[in-house]
């Protein structure tokens, strides 16, 4: 499942039940929270557009049989 958020501060995209997170809030570009455990760990990602990483991560979810955090940032970057 995935969920959506927009405020006047950003935005954002938890994939559940992995618990990760994408968003723009706290610094001026797209990062992925990778670790749930972790999030203060942040990765940049190249794209920028929340609908465009929103189409991503759902074409990687029906293309893939399995959830691998490292393969969804390869796709992002």
């Amino acid at each position: 499942m995935i969920y959506t958020a927009k405020t006047p501060n950003g935005w954002s995209i938890v994939i559940m039940p992995d618990n990760i997170l994408i968003d723009n809030y706290h610094i001026d570009r797209v990062h992925i929270h990778p670790d749930p455990k972790k999030h203060v760990h942040k990765v940049e990602i190249s794209q920028l557009d929340m609908e465009k990483i929103l189409e991503t991560i759902k074409d990687y979810l029906n293309a893939s049989n399995s959830f691998d955090v490292e393969e969804l940032m390869e796709m992002l970057k």
